[in-house]
């Protein structure tokens, strides 16, 4: 006897990444040991890390509710400067390797998540959100911040693995939405703003970028509210777009490059020449993302394929699946 057709045939719109959970994980667990080798370096032994990463963090435009509690805490690792950074690397190499090893990814995903919060809260300053000076190309809203949205999104997709994209797309449009609320720079003006994260990013800069960016920082000071209209316009497409199947690798790959510019121009590389860089910033973890959700195809909402075998055996219960020289095919009993 024939086999029969399943009509109508439902499709098939899953939307899996190429580039999974696993490789998330191994990505995170890559960048936590550069981290703690960022940690190790000569100068993070010497006053320097105190003084342009410890209390700069607690004393930068931070609120007095905030500035107070995170002084403290500078204070207490300055301190003890050497076991301070000795730990921090020690934590980081740990968390970085339980990544890398499959029998205990689950756990290195929980300490990297766990380990990211004590960071952001702590050694980001909240990622500067409370200073009314932090925008996107500043690496707002904190590396930190990114490793752990990431670090979940990881443990969701070993958990989901036809669901996590959704989260990957949320995580994709609260990060430039936002970039877009920090544009309305409600302490200083915004063009001012802008300027003034361009012209730090000058100082940690090479020589050859220190020229462009204070070149762009005139040019935000000087066209205020063109440039801060247009880069909203940009990150509120980027924000919705990525929902929009024609739209969203178009979206996804502008936004790779405009992480770029945020890496290059508004991040200084990361500051990994300047000997006191504790990670490579934001964007490079946002770049991650973006590659991980590039690698997948087809709509971001549907179902899985077990998903539609299992409705197709409920709209005809005789209908069971034995393997045939023609895989897929189905026989009644």
């Amino acid at each position: 006897m024939p086999a029969p057709e399943i009509s109508p045939r439902p499709p098939l719109t899953s939307w899996r990444p190429k580039l999974g959970p696993d490789f998330l994980a191994v990505a995170l667990g890559a960048l936590w040991l550069g981290d703690a080798v960022l940690q190790l370096q000569p100068q993070m032994f010497t006053p320097a890390f105190s003084g342009q990463v410890l209390y700069s963090t607690a004393l930068m435009y931070q609120p007095p509710w905030l500035s107070g509690f995170l002084f403290a805490v500078a204070r207490l690792e300055a301190a003890n400067l050497t076991t301070t950074t000795l730990l921090i690397a020690a934590v980081q190499l740990a968390v970085g390797t339980a990544l890398l090893v499959p029998a205990t990814r689950r756990a290195g995903l929980v300490a990297s998540a766990a380990w990211a919060a004590v960071v952001w809260a702590l050694g980001e300053g909240m990622g500067f959100l409370a200073t009314g000076t932090a925008s996107l190309w500043s690496g707002a809203p904190g590396a930190a911040l990114i490793y752990l949205a990431l670090s979940i999104l990881a443990l969701r997709g070993r958990r989901h693995p036809s669901q996590w994209v959704g989260t990957g797309l949320w995580v994709w449009t609260l990060y430039w939405g936002m970039g877009a609320l920090l544009d309305l720079a409600w302490r200083y003006p915004p063009g001012a703003v802008m300027a003034y994260n361009l012209q730090s990013a000058a100082q940690s800069a090479p020589g050859v970028l220190q020229s462009i960016d204070y070149r762009l920082a005139r040019l935000a000071f000087q066209f205020q509210w063109p440039v801060v209209v247009g880069v909203t316009i940009v990150y509120l497409f980027l924000a919705a777009a990525v929902w929009r199947d024609p739209l969203r690798r178009p979206a996804l790959v502008l936004g790779l490059l405009l992480l770029a510019a945020f890496w290059v121009l508004g991040q200084g590389l990361g500051g990994v020449f300047t000997g006191v860089a504790t990670d490579v910033n934001s964007a490079p973890l946002m770049a991650l993302l973006a590659a991980v959700l590039l690698g997948a195809a087809g709509p971001a909402t549907g179902t899985d394929v077990s998903e539609v075998l299992d409705s197709a055996k409920k709209r005809d219960p005789a209908m069971t699946y034995s393997p045939t020289p023609l895989p897929g095919q189905y026989h009644r009993r």
